[in-house]
């Protein structure tokens, strides 16, 4: 494609990218609903969203890829064109960083994850484990079932889903919708005040000590609904400067006597279990990982890890909180299907993450030039 700014020269002029797409799209639900107890709802939810996505090759056969994701309730309120092809060389460059970024070893150590990150982080490890009909199934972990009125994060941290919220510091929000799926007002939840857990996502499925929906009861299409996130958010009521965060991270490093910590800058996402034949565990699929030298400060990315870790280990391990916080917009799949879904948070530093190998895939490159 060819745009202005480009200098007329179309991506596939760059032979280190070997595939590369732009998707558009535009989707329009209407849903009717209607219940024995007198509720009679016509629901309109319309999502526009521009995807771009480029693959390379390192010179050891690692695949490794970047892409921009744009979401709004219009066409109209997309980015623009200019915009769009600034994301498209920020893509081209971060590929470019990748290709020849070192591979890093397993590794646990001092870790900040920026705002981004710490939004995916806290949706996997935590928001899927706080869904209502988790907490008495056989077949669940019920790893928080037992943790009500208790300390499960600390004092600093408090963590809502609400979505009723539709815009945050300006950026649209998937997870906003004014009735869930089973016909109940959206409402504002908040999980956990100050670190204590005090509720759970409510479809109307009830649970023991919670017999009434909060209004989370969600689903695709003509699926059964089921308790789900809408917009999750981690909120700091003490926090610090990002300097100042990462400093802490310094020391820590230090104190610890390692040789670099960690600044995990993005994830696309991340894959979690909650089963109880499986084990409690959570990926997070890292995209831009840096390494933090302990004597010189230097930042060095990295490749080829995800993190890994098990909830309550994890969360235990969160030690301060940035001041800024970032949207992330995208969809999550489970039982009732693929709903659209933020994450909002701050950047958090963390006493200990583990990183392990990935399993991106490894191949040759062409023996011919691309015509």
């Amino acid at each position: 494609p060819r745009g202005p700014g480009t200098g007329g020269r179309p991506v596939s002029s760059d032979p280190t990218i070997f595939d590369a797409e732009v998707q558009a799209s535009f989707a329009v639900t209407t849903r009717y609903f209607v219940n024995s107890e007198g509720a009679r709802l016509r629901t309109v939810q319309s999502i526009a969203a521009v995807h771009i996505t480029a693959y390379s090759r390192a010179k050891d056969g690692m695949i490794v890829d970047q892409s921009r994701e744009f979401y709004a309730p219009t066409a109209r309120a997309l980015p623009k064109l200019a915009a769009l092809i600034d994301a498209a060389r920020g893509v081209k460059k971060d590929l470019a960083a990748l290709r020849v970024a070192p591979v890093m070893p397993p590794y646990t150590g001092p870790a900040i994850l920026e705002p981004a990150a710490t939004g995916v982080f806290f949706h996997e490890v935590l928001g899927h484990r706080l869904e209502g009909h988790r907490q008495d199934k056989r077949q669940e972990g019920q790893t928080f079932r037992a943790h009500l009125g208790k300390k499960i994060l600390p004092s600093f941290l408090s963590v809502i889903d609400d979505p009723t919220l539709k815009v945050f510091h300006g950026t649209p929000l998937n997870g906003f919708y004014r009735f869930d799926d089973e016909g109940v007002p959206a409402q504002r939840v908040v999980l956990v005040d100050r670190g204590v857990l005090r509720r759970f996502l409510m479809s109307r499925r009830p649970v023991e000590g919670f017999k009434r929906s909060n209004g989370h009861g969600r689903a695709a299409s003509t699926r059964r609904p089921v308790a789900r996130m809408g917009n999750l958010i981690v909120q700091a009521h003490r926090a610090v400067s990002m300097k100042r965060l990462r400093e802490m991270l310094l020391a820590e490093v230090k104190r610890q006597k390692k040789p670099y910590g960690l600044i995990v800058r993005d994830m696309t996402g991340g894959r979690t279990n909650t089963s109880s034949y499986g084990f409690q565990a959570f990926k997070g699929l890292a995209r831009m990982v840096y390494t933090v030298d302990a004597k010189t400060g230097v930042e060095r990315l990295v490749r080829g890890v995800d993190i890994v870790g098990t909830p309550l280990a994890s969360l235990g391990k969160v030690m301060a909180a940035g001041q800024k916080e970032r949207v992330f917009n995208g969809y999550c799949g489970a039982e009732s299907g693929f709903v659209p879904v933020s994450a909002i948070g701050p950047a958090t530093l963390f006493r200990e993450i583990e990183l392990q190998r990935t399993g991106r895939a490894k191949t040759r490159g062409p023996i011919l030039r691309i015509p």
